[in-house]
């Protein structure tokens, strides 16, 4: 039988002859969750064979997919084989130890037990508690049938001294399956965080593509408008490309920039406010940009840049009434390029700061969201920023973060 095998220990026989006994306790690979458990019942077995110096004794088991297994085995010839399912739950309704001689024992258990040359069963569990496991016995001092009442109460005895360690040992294993549980649906969450993130990323190229689509009619014959269009709905769709290509690589979209990596902050800004003047004018706001012309670069892809701006852009002009204004600034700052999205709106009440950066957490209740600004937060973060709310003098909010020079 395959496993750790225990140290031999002397037993003697009625007769007088030293015997060495060992029990084999199975591998805990084969049955991982049941280990502790598994344990304490080898230990009983133990027990068992110290109090009764049976010939053969072995301990059944179930694994969690409900398949019987021979958990623990002290035998001197053949090993047992494993129950059937039947044998099992017959033995797991026994009410206490049981002569498998008798005419009363369960039939299909008593027909296994007495093939393999056991002559008792009693089942072994926690307190209050189904069963977790059969101990069987036998040898020539406990024929089928005969089994002494000295037996029957041995066995007794050794399953009332096993219901509380069981009782600890299956308290654990239950915990672990939970801990297991829970990594599962950790990993079931993460999945849907990235789902829903692929989603809320590829919608905001997508709103680009349909401003300039629904623009198109009235202006499909203005040559400029032609050449815009044709632009940007190819820059977005390679946008969209990429995002998907990052995703397929590495789960989850990296815009973190390479070394070396330089992206001018001016053009960025005038792309997004370009993007959005169609939304801001339907909204009713004015969309202003600010940039020194001989900004240096920032250490951070333009593909990360471009979207937390426009995620930033896109709540301040939510945020803000008919009639008021929406800034993207840039300015060079100690210790990098500091960029602010300024907005009139209400202003975010201190005790939502943080909260707000929390995915799926929106105070828009009329439809859902709460991703852009966790989405905005990871990425500066991971170009070395930090992305924080402060007031706007006058009212309103302004979201701000400091990106590093490029080398």
């Amino acid at each position: 039988m395959p496993g750790d095998v225990r140290e031999p220990a002397e037993r003697t026989s009625r007769g007088g002859a030293a015997r060495a006994r060992r029990v084999r306790v199975a591998s805990p690979a084969d049955a991982p969750a049941l280990s502790d458990v598994q344990s304490v019942i080898a230990a009983g077995l133990r027990r068992l064979i110290d109090t009764m110096g049976c010939g053969r004794a072995a301990a059944w088991m179930r694994r969690d997919g409900g398949e019987p297994f021979v958990a623990a085995a002290s035998v001197e010839d053949v090993a047992p084989q494993a129950p059937t399912l039947a044998a099992f739950a017959e033995g797991a309704r026994l009410a206490g130890a049981t002569d498998l001689g008798a005419a009363s024992a369960p039939p299909a258990l008593r027909s296994l037990a007495l093939q393999q040359g056991f002559s008792a069963v009693i089942p072994v569990g926690p307190r209050d508690g189904e069963p977790v496991a059969l101990l069987l016995v036998g040898g020539v001092d406990d024929l089928p049938g005969q089994v002494r009442p000295r037996t029957l109460a041995a066995l007794g005895a050794v399953a009332r001294h096993l219901a509380a360690p069981l009782e600890a040992a299956a308290g654990l294993a239950r915990i672990a399956r939970l801990d297991d549980g829970v990594r599962r649906l950790d990993r079931l969450a993460a999945l849907g965080d990235l789902v829903a993130e692929i989603v809320h990323e590829v919608r905001n190229p997508l709103v680009s593509v349909k401003t300039f689509v629904q623009l198109l009619p009235e202006r499909q014959d203005d040559p400029e408008f032609r050449t815009r269009f044709s632009e940007v709905v190819e820059s977005e769709l390679r946008r969209i490309e990429r995002l998907l290509d990052v995703v397929l690589e590495h789960a989850r979209p990296r815009v973190a920039a390479p070394p070396g990596t330089s992206t001018a902050v001016g053009p960025v800004l005038d792309s997004v406010a370009g993007l959005l003047a169609h939304r801001a004018l339907e909204h009713g706001v004015a969309l202003s940009r600010q940039a020194p012309p001989d900004l240096p670069g920032v250490a951070m892809s333009d593909d990360g840049l471009r979207q937390v701006v426009l995620n930033l852009a896109l709540n301040a002009i939510d945020a803000t009434r008919s009639g008021g204004s929406v800034r993207l600034v840039a300015v060079l700052a100690p210790d990098g390029v500091e960029v602010r999205v300024e907005d009139e709106g209400p202003g975010v009440p201190l005790a939502l700061r943080e909260r707000v950066f929390e995915p799926f957490f929106s105070t828009k209740r009329d439809r859902p969201g709460g991703l852009g600004l966790a989405i905005s937060r990871r990425i500066v973060e991971e170009a070395g920023g930090v992305l924080a709310i402060t007031d706007c003098i006058g009212g309103g909010s302004a979201f701000r973060f400091t990106l590093a020079l490029a080398p």
